[in-house]
């Protein structure tokens, strides 16, 4: 008797474990109405001449560089 016992009690346990995982979620959530769609670029800043300077430097390393290979 007490085998039969102890084996409903398990199945019962079992099935009511079971039954509790089953609920459904979303897995993306919903977006609010607030929510700003368009992502905007911040305006580019222009570059001083120094800066212009320093960068066809780095250019005229790097395009020395690989045509050395």
């Amino acid at each position: 008797m007490k085998k039969y016992l102890f084996t409903l009690c398990a199945a019962g346990i079992t099935s009511l474990m079971m039954s509790a995982c089953g609920g459904k979620y979303d897995e993306t959530p919903k977006i609010n109405d607030g929510y700003a769609s368009k992502f905007i670029l911040p305006s580019p800043t222009r570059l001083t001449a120094e800066e212009k300077a320093e960068l066809e430097a780095l250019r005229k390393e790097y395009n020395e560089s690989i045509a050395n290979e």
